[in-house]
């Protein structure tokens, strides 16, 4: 498990032959950082707090500003990294992480300093919006109103632009709304489940509301026949 340790200086020589037009491109950035105070987080290059990102080898820049935690990453593919509590500074890690949830945490303060995030391939996207005016939608990543959709867990960004309505999003075990009073953006993951009927609808105005349904997803076509 790699700790900090004493910088010492050692002469170096290093050899490398780099070919035109073959430089290596520079690894993702994260930035993991722990304290001051009680505080523990892991960004990526513009500033937000990672949630989901793809597989890959990453750089990440650890920032250590407490000697009375750490910042201990571990999850799939044998990762396990961690700065010592009582020490501070700055390190550099170099991790390639796989499909699957990583965690990270203070170990002197595991329950309570402890977040978690996903590595996969991107979710499909869909968009609702409520207003302005008595209007409410849901639309896939074309921009198509959704009538019926496959399956699966997605990425829903909601624009509510009304004071006088709400987005909500029933059905399926679902149950997400925002405020009838808020206006703004928001960021749902939801997963929607096959043969089930979903409803969106203001809880202000009662006709302002649409259905959809989730279908399973349908296998890929045969392979045309051979020759």
């Amino acid at each position: 498990m790699p700790r900090f340790r004493p910088l010492i200086l050692l002469p170096l020589v290093l050899a490398a032959v780099v070919l035109p037009g073959a430089a290596r491109p520079a690894n993702p950035v994260l930035t993991a950082t722990v304290g001051p105070g009680f505080t523990i987080t892991l960004k990526n290059a513009s500033g937000t707090q990672v949630d989901r990102i793809g597989p890959g080898t990453y750089t990440i820049n650890v920032n250590d500003m407490s000697a009375e935690h750490s910042f201990h990453l571990t999850g799939p593919g044998g990762v396990d990294m961690a700065t010592d509590i009582a020490g501070t500074g700055k390190a550099t890690w170099t991790v390639t992480l796989v499909d699957g949830k990583y965690s990270y945490l203070c170990d002197a303060h595991p329950t309570t300093m402890r977040k978690a995030f996903t590595v996969g391939a991107p979710l499909p996207t869909l968009t609702g919006k409520v207003g302005p005016g008595k209007t409410i939608a849901l639309r896939n990543a074309g921009g198509a109103l959704v009538k019926s959709v496959a399956a699966g867990t997605y990425k829903v960004t909601i624009n509510d632009a009304s004071k006088a309505d709400n987005f909500h999003l029933l059905g399926g075990g679902l149950n997400k709304k925002t405020g009838v009073k808020f206006r703004g953006k928001t960021v749902w993951t939801i997963t929607l489940k096959a043969g089930k009927t979903y409803t969106i609808r203001s809880d202000a105005h009662a006709k302002v509301k649409r259905t959809f349904k989730a279908i399973a997803k349908l296998p890929p076509p045969p392979p045309p026949p051979g020759p």
